[in-house]
């Protein structure tokens, strides 16, 4: 069943019909499970929608009729049927050749009107379609009346297109429907409507038209369309009806000179219920192709060009977005991670600082303490120093020689990166002169000598053991680098001579 409908409606001026159609499976056919015929009270005036849509509710309840979308059909009376030969076989060029054909010729406000189609033939050139054309009152009537009854409107369609698909495919036929308040006629040849009427005819009392009242309008129809198309000269007539169908189809063969017979059923449909009235619903249920079917309450609109150039602008900016988020994501994570190696090169940083302090600390450390040991003052030089004048000018005895390294600073010298010692040497001698001007000579080579500072610490009196005078002399000097040649020179710089 198309768009999976199964219930069809239709809302004339004095009568409502329904069928509920069961879809069949493979090699089944469907089955018609219910169907409603109800006659409208007087009272109930045609522009009362709401009304109209709680008795058809109520009609449907009492006849077992489920709810659901709904077609609603549409009387040939009230529509308007085109074909147009158009000149392109580009899809997107159909709605807007359509409207703009079917615009030129309408009676109503071309914003008034509702406008669908289909396909009926193609060419290398061209396109041949059928215009179906409804005033937009007539819809907004069904959908008052759909709401009051709680339907929803599943599809809108003529009437007729159900009595063309129960037409024999194979075999050009006229269809006479007088199921509903007045008559319509069909021509079906290959699937297709090229021609349709539709007459409306009030019977007795409201009810359907008598035959005395068909007849004549068949006869009448079918004469106007062999002067105006010869196209199709002794198609198969078929009518669809009730009681009124039995009484009119030899009526109605005899007027229009075509064989005649009376639609009994068909094998796709297996009818349970009371089908009078009600076929060409039937007919709307049955199952076809979507491009053959008319919808008028969801119309062919031409497609929006600039929605494509909207949907691809949209899929860039999605995949831009997209990409962008990939992008953020990505770099997010590597900012993270990068953020984490810091914290942890800080770390590492920090603990190789202190490391690199620590180092540093016990290496001035080391440099201090080798600074210092380095201080080694050569005692036999300093000896030979002060002894060589007693020697040299003889009458002199050196009797006693001692030496006392004294602390001094250590400085670091930023220029060179090294550590310089500077310190120095007391030294105490004591001996014996022959005279006391030998004594006084000793005294003078080394107060003369500006390495040592001398102080005298005896007294110029007799008293030695072996020679009569006896000295002592308190000496201080400066200690060199050991690299210094002569091992006397202040690593400082040389310390000036002097005598007490």
């Amino acid at each position: 069943m198309a768009r999976r409908i199964s219930l069809a409606i239709d809302i004339g001026h004095h009568l409502m019909r329904a069928a509920q159609v069961r879809p069949g499976g493979p090699g089944r056919p469907a089955r018609v499970t219910a169907t409603m015929f109800e006659r409208m009270p007087p009272e109930l005036g045609r522009e009362d929608a709401a009304g109209i849509g709680r008795r058809l509710a109520a009609a449907l309840d009492a006849a077992g009729v489920s709810r659901g979308p709904a077609v609603f059909a549409l009387d040939r009376s009230i529509t308007s049927f085109k074909r147009l030969d158009l000149p392109t076989t580009n899809p997107d060029e159909f709605a807007d050749m359509v409207r703009i054909a079917v615009e030129r010729d309408l009676p109503i406000d071309s914003d008034e009107a509702v406008i669908d189609f289909t396909v009926v033939g193609r060419s290398e050139t061209g396109t041949l379609v059928e215009s179906v054309t409804v005033p937009r009152r007539e819809l907004d009537r069904i959908r008052e009346i759909a709401s009051a009854a709680g339907l929803a409107v599943g599809r809108i369609a003529p009437r007729c297109h159900g009595s063309l698909r129960l037409a024999d495919p194979n075999e050009p036929t006229l269809v006479v429907d007088v199921t509903g308040e007045g008559l319509e006629l069909a021509l079906a040849v290959d699937g297709t409507l090229p021609w349709s009427r539709g007459i409306e005819i009030k019977g007795p009392d409201g009810g359907p038209p008598t035959a005395e009242q068909l007849v004549p309008e068949a006869r009448r129809s079918w004469i106007s369309y062999r002067l105006s198309n010869d196209e199709v000269e002794n198609p198969r007539l078929l009518v669809l009806g009730g009681e009124q169908a039995e009484n009119a189809l030899d009526a109605v063969a005899e007027a229009t000179g075509l064989e005649a017979s009376r639609f009994v059923g068909d094998r796709r449909v297996k009818a349970d219920a009371d089908m009078r009235g009600v076929w060409p619903l039937v007919g709307l249920l049955l199952g076809a192709p979507v491009s053959s079917m008319v919808d008028l309450a969801s119309p062919r609109r031409p497609p929006d060009i600039a929605a494509r150039w909207r949907q691809r602008a949209l899929a860039l900016a999605g995949l831009a977005i997209v990409a962008a988020g990939i992008g953020w994501t990505i770099g997010n994570r590597e900012l993270t991670g990068m953020r984490d190696l810091e914290a942890d090169l800080k770390g590492k940083a920090s603990a190789a600082n202190t490391e690199h302090l620590r180092f540093k600390r016990d290496d001035l450390r080391v440099g201090h303490l080798e600074a210092w040991t380095e201080i080694r003052p050569d005692w036999l030089e300093q000896l030979l120093v002060v002894a060589e004048p007693g020697m040299r000018r003889g009458g002199a005895v050196l009797d006693e020689f001692g030496g006392v390294l004294e602390g001094g600073e250590i400085d670091y010298d930023d220029r060179k990166k090294a550590f310089a010692a500077v310190s120095g040497v007391r030294l105490a001698i004591e001996g014996e002169a022959a005279s006391f001007d030998h004594a006084a000579g000793v005294r003078d080579d080394l107060v003369g000598d500006d390495r040592y500072v001398l102080r005298n610490t005896s007294g110029e009196a007799r008293g030695g053991r072996r020679l009569p005078h006896p000295f002592a002399f308190s000496l201080r000097s400066s200690v060199l680098d050991p690299g210094d040649d002569d091992g006397l020179t202040a690593a400082g710089g040389s310390t000036p001579g002097g005598g007490e």
